[in-house]
This record gives structure tokens, sequence and C-alpha cells, in this order.
């Protein structure tokens, strides 16, 4: 019987990470690494040694924005996407951003949930596929 909840180890990125992430998130391999150069900030969560989750941060001026949430499916449902989410927005609080976007994907209620929880609210949509939320800070 567990009495304690498993907590992941999350941390920034590195370009070795790319093909890994790559195939957890479902895109290419160089779209990874272009994000990595480019200034996005990917970190990961790992538990025992083995990638469970991802998230993404942007810092465009005074604000930052998060997306592509996404836990290892068979991860789910064990607060892992919590974790990286309050990490995110613990990020952009010491950056000093005064508000943090999120894009969800239409149709990604889990991640909606999670961020609800954390504060954030509704504030349009960027299109029919994409949502967007708003935690002012």
């Amino acid at each position: 019987m567990r009495f304690f909840r498993p907590v992941p180890r999350i941390s920034l990125s590195e370009p070795a990470d790319a093909p890994e992430l790559a195939q957890l998130l479902g895109v290419e391999v160089p779209e990874v690494e272009a994000w990595m150069r480019g200034g996005f900030e990917v970190y990961k969560a790992t538990l025992d040694g083995k990638l469970v989750g991802s998230i993404r941060c942007a810092f465009p001026t005074g604000a930052c924005v998060i997306d592509r949430l996404v836990v290892d499916p068979g991860h789910r449902r064990r607060g892992f996407g919590e974790y990286l989410a309050e990490h995110a927005v613990s990020r952009a609080r010491r950056a000093g951003a005064s508000k943090v976007w999120a894009q969800v994907p239409e149709g990604r209620a889990e991640a909606t949930r999670i961020l609800s929880q954390l504060g954030f609210e509704p504030t349009g949509a960027a299109g029919e596929t994409l949502r967007l939320l708003e935690l002012r800070l």
C-alpha cells in the first residue's frame, strides 16, 4: 500500500531531450529543436528517469504564454499535469510576468480543468480549435 503520491522531477529540457519530447508531443524532432533555439522554455517531468510529461513557456513583453501541456497516457490522472502547470505559473512569477496566458486545444477538457483549478479564466478563442485562458498574477 502506498501512502504518498509520486512526485515527478521537473527540469528544463535540453536539446538532447528533443527526440523523446517529440514522440510524447506527437510532433517532429526539428520542431522541438526549433522551440529550444527560438527562446521557448520547454520543461519536462520525469519519474524514475522516464519522461512522463512536458509544458512549453514563452515570455513575450511582460507576460507568459504556456502551451503544449501533455502527460504520457500511462501516467495520467496522477497529478503530473498539475505539477507541470504549477511549475509554469511559478516560473512566470519568477520572471516578473503580470499575467499568464494558456493556449489549450479544443476538446482537452482535462487540461482546461487543471488550469481552471489554478485560477485561469477563459478569455476567448483563436479560431475554432484553440481556447485561450488567462491568469492575472
